[in-house]
């Protein structure tokens, strides 16, 4: 893509995945993050509401708050597709000012019996 001297949306796009093993199971992790109540456990960040309240399904808004320079920021994270027998789940966090983190959390068994969890 030929540049006139500005940005183009290549120039934006950042793409991080965080990666973890575990010697737990990918059942156990998966019960874990399908329950928006435990949220500000592995997020930082406190659970506000969720709507509807109920163990996590696609449709679902779960609001939480986050600290960060002295203050508590909104966030919205609102729940799209999810395969519980693959076992992942795809998000979308909206954070202040209008950014929109597109996630996709995937639970791998390991050869070991364990887990190799994305997010991404």
């Amino acid at each position: 893509m030929a540049k006139s001297g500005g940005l183009t949306s290549r120039d934006v796009i950042v793409n991080v995945c965080p990666a973890a093993t575990s010697t737990a199971p990918p059942q156990r992790f998966w019960s874990i993050v399908t329950s928006p109540e435990t949220f500000g456990e592995w997020v930082d960040g406190r659970v506000v509401s969720i709507d509807p309240p109920a163990e996590m399904r696609p449709g679902q808004v779960i609001r939480m708050v986050s600290p960060a320079f002295g203050r508590e920021w909104p966030l919205r994270i609102e729940v799209g597709e999810m395969d519980p027998e693959r076992r992942w789940i795809d998000l979308v966090a909206f954070l202040p000012f209008g950014v929109a983190n597109h996630e996709h959390l995937t639970l791998t068994p390991t050869n070991e019996g364990g887990t190799l969890i994305r997010f991404n």
